[in-house]
């Protein structure tokens, strides 16, 4: 439903009055006391024909009351009530204080409960729950009596069928067993023969080797023992001493790279140190530790410069931002001390209208009274309610000057802030100008990126050691430490080296000699001819064990041949032919009765049992299903207060950027931990819970699909400005879908052309 047209005979302060309204978002502008609440109620009661307070919206001025509003749908009287009142209330009404929304409403939440039922979802399972499978139990119980005929029948051909495979698998055994046996014993037999002929030739063939090698080895034995000049003990002796030369000149050979190693360290490391003390421009270290130390001074008088400066520049900028914080505060108060007494204004307003109507109602029943009875009493009734009245409209429009005059000092008070965060930005803007930063807590940052930039220009050779002056400085005396130690330890390591190298030139000497005289010893001129007089000793004690064991080889090939020769027969032979015999005599007595196969019965046995474990299984997890889906389903049309607490949740991080956590009963009322479970009407303030509330009837009428306008009435006033854009983009949301009427005296929300100014 969207209204097209409100039109008013007579209500409250309207008469014959009228306003025209679109589609989308309708804004109507009016200062307090414009008649706002007074045009919300009247579309209110229109649609729903409820309104507690109906007489106070009595006409002031005509004896007309009423009037009718024109929508889409033709037109709505007044006090017709086409809507539900509750309905209207919880989701398409917001009135200027905060309403009972969140308190949640039984009628409402069984209303939506019952959105979610009659989802396509909900409706299947409800069907699945109702659904009783009896078809299923027939069918099972037919099956299982098929299964059990075919089981007896294929059993009673099973034990036929055992005894049959018996019988067939004896004779197939026997068969296959004599058919073995026989080819075992014609392989046995002609096994038996090759082999004593095959045994016979080896033997006689390594007969003759053997021989013919222990003549050769004879032979052999007799020419090296005339070419033997010495014993075997003194030419061990000359060899050992050949040995030990060899392992002294590779471990000489080793200290002279060892050496020219240390050598090489050695310079590489005092070209180092020369390289560092070329950089700092320094003859000796004595000449470099001062260098350093003074490094370390000039740093430490640059760092106090700078740090100097920066603090002339924070003293001079932070007392004008605190001084214009404090402003800030005291404006932010005093703007707050002003709504307050707008609000109490406000209602005092309410009071005196009320009040008006109260006097002036006595004295017109009072004047009745005289016309009819001719009474002194009622004169003096008459004159006094006139007289209440007359008192009661002064005051209201001096409470109505003193709203007006509250409402500029707010305006003013608002131009000053503005000015303030100007001026503030300005200071901030100098302090960028001035550090390059944009606030006091970058100074040290700024301070150390300076004084580092400083140093490396005083000693531009320091950045090669590091990106900190100080550390680089560190750097450097840590490797003029390193340095010195590897360069002692390096000297005392070649001195070391050298002296083993002489001593092990010395006992090589004293060793060559000793070798010289065991060669003499043993009549030979040279190493090569010891070495080959070594050959030939082992050679000859080789031959030796060679011939004996060629002696007794040909001792053992006589004995086997001998034994070879006497084999005749085995006993392997012998059993062989006697279970031959045996098992061709058991083969014809064995006989096999006739057997068909019952291919069709288990084929059909196959596929009930299929059938029946299917059908089985399916009833089985009946009971689980339906409970499940029960879980499901009550999962589901209780979907709403999950859904609901998300979205307020969600509702309340982007206005208040905190994360709450909300908890929905099931008709719809809204709290939260703090620690313990409460109402969020006693935990949260004003303006967060009229943010709750608009979204939380937005939410109820896109459950339920109203399409009735959303009434709004001056109700968000006391919202900052950027919760006042959050609020109006919600606005523009919600007007693309619903018809938004938006009642209000901010000024803040004419953000576009109002369809009508009171």
């Amino acid at each position: 439903m969207k209204i097209r047209q409100v039109y008013i005979e007579g209500f409250g302060k309207f008469e014959d009055f009228s306003l025209n309204l679109k589609d989308g978002l309708n804004i109507v502008f009016g200062g307090n006391a414009a008649g706002k609440t007074t045009l919300a109620n009247f579309i209110r009661y229109c649609l729903t024909g409820n309104l507690a307070k109906l007489e106070d919206y009595r006409p002031w001025y005509s004896k007309k009351f009423g009037g009718h509003l024109e929508t889409d749908e033709g037109t709505v009287l007044f006090g017709s009530g086409a809507v539900d009142p509750e309905v209207f209330l919880f989701t398409s009404f917001l009135p200027e204080h905060v309403d009972d929304t969140l308190e949640g409403s039984q009628k409402i939440s069984s209303l939506v409960s019952e959105s979610y039922r009659n989802l396509f979802p909900a409706r299947e399972m409800e069907r699945v729950m109702n659904e009783d499978f009896s078809s299923l139990m027939e069918k099972e119980k037919m099956l299982r009596n098929e299964i059990s005929n075919l089981e007896m029948k294929i059993n009673e051909w099973k034990g036929k069928r055992k005894k049959v495979l018996l019988l067939m698998k004896k004779k197939k055994n026997l068969e296959e067993e004599l058919l073995k046996s026989r080819r075992l014993l014609d392989e046995e037999r002609g096994r038996l023969e090759e082999e004593k002929k095959r045994q016979l030739q080896s033997i006689d063939f390594h007969l003759e080797e053997v021989k013919k090698k222990l003549l050769d080895v004879e032979a052999e034995l007799k020419e090296l023992e005339s070419q033997i000049v010495s014993s075997k003990n003194d030419l061990e002796e000359a060899y050992g001493l050949f040995q030990k030369l060899n392992y002294l000149k590779e471990r000489q050979s080793q200290l002279e790279m060892e050496i020219k190693e240390l050598e090489k360290k050695y310079n590489e490391t005092r070209e180092k140190m020369e390289d560092i003390l070329k950089d700092f421009s320094c003859r000796s270290f004595e000449e470099l530790k001062l260098r350093l130390e003074n490094l370390r001074l000039q740093m430490n008088l640059v760092e106090n410069e700078h740090r100097a400066r920066m603090n002339e520049i924070s003293s001079r900028l932070k007392r004008p931002l605190e001084e214009i914080e404090r402003q800030m505060n005291t404006i932010n108060e005093r703007l707050e001390k002003i709504g307050d007494r707008m609000k109490k204004a406000d209602r005092t307003l309410s009071v005196f209208k009320v009040l008006v109507s109260v006097f002036l109602t006595f004295s017109v029943v009072s004047a009745v009274f005289i016309f009819l009875a001719s009474k002194n009493p009622f004169i003096y009734l008459t004159f006094a309610g006139a007289g209440g009245a007359l008192l009661s409209i002064w005051n209201y429009f001096r409470v109505k000057e003193e709203l007006q005059n509250l409402d500029s000092e707010f305006v003013t008070i608002s131009s000053q802030k503005r000015e303030l965060m100007e001026e503030k930005n300005q200071v901030l803007k100098r302090l960028k100008e001035a550090v390059g930063v944009e606030d006091i807590d970058g100074f040290e940052t700024v301070l150390e990126k300076q004084l580092n930039s400083r140093m490396f220009e005083i000693a531009p050779f320091l950045a090669k050691y590091g990106s900190d002056p100080r550390k680089a400085l560190e750097n450097v005396e840590n490797q003029i430490r390193e340095l010195l130690m590897m360069k002692d330890s390096l000297a005392s390591s070649l001195t070391e080296k050298r002296k083993n190298l002489e001593e092990l030139t010395e006992y090589m000497r004293e060793q060559e000699e000793e070798f010289r005289k065991a060669l003499e010893k043993v009549g030979l001129e040279s190493v090569e001819e010891l070495l080959k007089q070594l050959e030939l000793k082992e050679q000859l004690l080789r031959l030796e064990r060679e011939k004996k064991d060629l002696q007794n080889t040909m001792k053992k090939l006589l004995e086997e041949k001998e034994n070879v020769e006497s084999m005749k027969s085995s006993q392997r032979i012998k059993e062989l032919e006697e279970r031959v015999n045996s098992i061709g005599r058991e083969l014809e007595a064995l006989e096999i009765p006739p057997l068909e196969e019952p291919y069709g019965l288990m084929e059909q046995l196959t596929k009930k049992r299929l059938e029946f474990a299917l059908t089985e299984k399916i009833i089985e997890n009946i009971p689980a299903f339906k409970d499940r889906v029960k879980r499901k389903y009550s999962e589901f049309v209780m979907g709403y207060t999950e859904e609901f607490s998300k979205e307020l949740s969600r509702v309340y991080r982007e206005f208040f950027g905190e994360s709450m956590v909300f908890n929905v009963s099931p008709h719809l009322a809204v709290a939260v931990n703090v620690p313990q479970e409460k109402s969020v009407m006693r935990v949260l303030n004003t303006s967060a819970l009229k943010v709750l509330a608009l979204h939380a009837k937005d939410f109820v009428s896109r459950v339920l699909e109203i399409d009735l306008p959303l009434v709004i009435d001056n109700t968000f006033v006391d919202l900052d400005d950027g919760k006042i854009d959050l609020l109006w983009s919600k606005l523009k949301e919600t007007a693309r879908t619903r018809q938004v009427i938006l009642f209000t005296s901010d000024r803040r929300l004419l953000r576009e052309e109002p369809i009508f100014t009171l």
